[in-house]
């Protein structure tokens, strides 16, 4: 006899990393919602190790960090996490550290490191692999028999949309036919810019080094010879990454003297590193405590609240919304102040509170009347280019006055009595949030959302919240002294000059001119799909089947996250996520507790591939 049977719906994931592991986990938390009889086959490709994907793939050194606390990453959904699916309880990374990584045996390094691990450390990239690998058996378990997950260890080369679905190309010629795809493959590869590539040129006539933006993890950094000069342009989490890897990778190691400073012993293998970037300064340091909170609730820059403030129509993110993000923040600072800290306040909350709200051209006359001590305001401007108008004698006192303010930050860092620096930082997080929502329903305007966001916000954004570890700083402090590392200052420009055939750099700090035979760009490449080597992505832009946002950039997808073709239109089946898209940036972790944008993201589109994956019905043979 014949029993009919659901065909099983057969999705491919192309990208095997966080993304792609909290998408699926949504996918099973969200099954019983599907009909019962419905399985779903699931294909993960990916040429990593499925969990870590490329990024936090386990093969790279352990000297690469994470830059959030163990107790500050998850990606698995707590109860405050609002969305429409169930969620549970999750397990958080330091969860994991105490109930998984400390029983695996002390000859592993992933066991041997968990065993070192507090929730104020900071883990290496390979730990957060092992922790991702972890979440992603438990999904797989806890999918069955519904949910069934299919692993290959390939690189997907091309996509073939059809109207009930896209074939899924692998690099060994097979072919997956499937009803739904998701693009989740994290950052993608790009070849240089054409600004890039002269330089690539004129650097190659002239034997000199160039070496373009790209992941620092991938870099061949043996072209950096020892001790030669090379100038480095940007001082954020790639360049921290990469003197990781020319100090301490070439052998160099830090030592503690009994005057509790830090001490660079170099190996004598390392380059000299003149760093320069627009602000002139490192990312500020994640703090180094835990914040007892509670975090305070967003007041201005909510989407309601700037409907009422502002009415329908698109907006401008940095030109109408970023004073709006300003005042947020210095609400977040003041009521962490009163709240934690009451005596180092002049007024009563009360009165503080109702004046602030309601008078936001008087809050600086009310600050100064209210918050005594200066260094208990909130400055978002000088906070945010410190070396902003200033001038050094020579470069010597900028290198004085740079490792002051790396010092003064990591000790403000490590210090509770500056808790409103965590309730900035919090609603830093909640603000992306609103920043997410406002893109993905089109209230921000097309050069603000192709631009802004990833550009003005994210640099701040990064700057302020995902800043280096604590310990990071306090090496580069260290390497600074020993004159491995030297900082050019703000607004560097660096110049070909075809008299002296060298790099030249200068800033707007101090007079004077640094010359070097080797640049390194030290930031990943901007989004573009157009110039990507990524064989996947270039096929379906070439066949119209996919376009960049506004011509170039990002990928283009609809609200829903599903790619728009050449002619406008959504593939009702191909969907993609990530920094690469055109849709919401979010991070490809949460802090627990904090309703994270990222499982709201996830948890949407986990619902909408169930609504594509689910119509399609077809009876099968079975014995009797």
């Amino acid at each position: 006899m014949t029993i009919p049977s659901p065909r099983p719906a057969v999705l491919c994931v192309v990208g095997a990393g966080p993304t792609a592991v909290g998408v699926l986990e949504r996918l099973v938390a969200n099954a019983a919602a599907s009909p019962a009889d419905r399985p779903l086959q699931v294909h993960l490709v990916d040429p990593h190790p499925p969990g870590g994907g490329r990024v936090w793939r386990a093969e790279q050194p352990r000297l690469l960090w994470a830059n959030s606390l163990v107790a500050d990453v998850t990606v698995l959904p707590d109860r405050s996490v609002v969305v429409d699916g169930p969620v549970g309880e999750g397990t958080t990374l330091w969860q994991w550290v105490e109930r998984v990584g400390r029983t695996l045996p002390e000859t592993d390094p992933v066991g041997a490191e968990a065993r070192r691990l507090t929730p104020t450390s900071f883990p290496s990239r390979p730990l957060v692999n092992a922790y991702l690998g972890w979440v992603l058996e438990q999904v797989v378990a806890a999918g069955e028999p519904q949910v069934r997950v299919h692993r290959h260890r390939q690189r997907a080369v091309d996509v073939r949309p059809r109207p009930d679905g896209a074939d899924v190309v692998l690099a060994d010629g097979r072919v997956l036919a499937a009803d739904a795809v998701l693009l989740a493959q994290g950052h993608l590869d790009a070849r240089p810019a054409p600004a890039e590539r002269a330089t690539e040129r004129w650097a190659a006539a002239r034997g000199l080094t160039y070496v373009p933006p790209g992941y620092t993890a991938d870099l061949d950094l043996s072209v950096l010879r020892s001790g030669e000069d090379v100038l480095v342009r940007g001082a954020g989490l790639a360049f921290v990454d990469l003197v990781v890897l020319l100090t301490s990778g070439r052998g160099g190691r830090f030592e503690r003297g009994d005057d509790g400073r830090l001490r660079y012993l170099a190996s004598g293998r390392e380059p000299v590193l003149h760093v320069g970037s627009r602000r002139g300064v490192p990312y500020r340091s994640k703090l180094g405590y835990v914040w007892p909170g509670p975090p305070v609730p967003l007041r201005f820059f909510t989407p309601a609240a700037i409907d009422d403030a502002f009415g329908p129509g698109r907006l401008d993110l940095r030109a109408d919304l970023a004073p709006v993000i300003a005042r947020e923040l210095a609400w977040a600072h003041y009521t962490e102040l009163f709240r934690a800290h009451p005596e180092r306040t002049g007024v009563a909350w009360e009165e503080f509170a109702e004046r602030f709200a309601a008078d936001p051209a008087g809050v600086d006359a009310l600050v100064e009347r209210a918050v005594p001590d200066p260094a208990d305001r909130f400055d978002l401007p000088a906070r945010d280019r410190p070396l902003a108008g200033r001038r050094f004698a020579d470069g010597d006192a900028l290198q004085e006055a740079l490792r002051a303010h790396v010092r003064g930050d990591l000790a403000r860092a490590a210090d509770p009595a500056h808790s409103p620096d965590a309730a900035v930082f919090t609603a830093l997080l909640l603000c992306h949030g609103t920043v997410v929502t406002l893109a993905a329903t089109g209230r921000l305007t097309a050069r603000s959302e192709a631009e802004d966001v990833a550009g003005w916000w994210m640099n701040l954004f990064s700057y302020l919240a995902s800043g280096p570890p604590a310990p990071r700083l306090e090496e580069l402090v260290a390497l600074s002294e020993a004159g491995v590392v030297r900082f050019l200052g703000g607004d560097v420009q660096i110049d070909l000059d075809g008299t002296t055939g060298s790099f030249r750099a200068r800033s707007a700090n101090v007079d004077g001119v640094t010359e070097a035979r080797a640049l390194v760009e030290a930031r990943l490449p901007a989004p573009d799909v157009a110039v990507t080597p990524d064989p996947l992505v270039s096929g379906l832009l070439q066949r119209g089947e996919a376009a960049g946002r506004s011509g170039g950039g990002r990928l283009h997808v609809d609200v829903a996250q599903r790619v728009v073709d050449a002619a406008g239109v959504a593939h009702q089946r191909v969907f993609a996520a990530g920094y690469w898209t055109s849709g919401a940036q979010v991070a490809a972790f949460a802090r627990p507790n904090t309703n994270a944008p990222f499982f709201r993201q996830n948890d949407a589109l986990a619902r909408a591939l169930w609504q594509v994956l689910t119509p399609a019905e077809a009876a099968v043979e079975v014995a009797s």
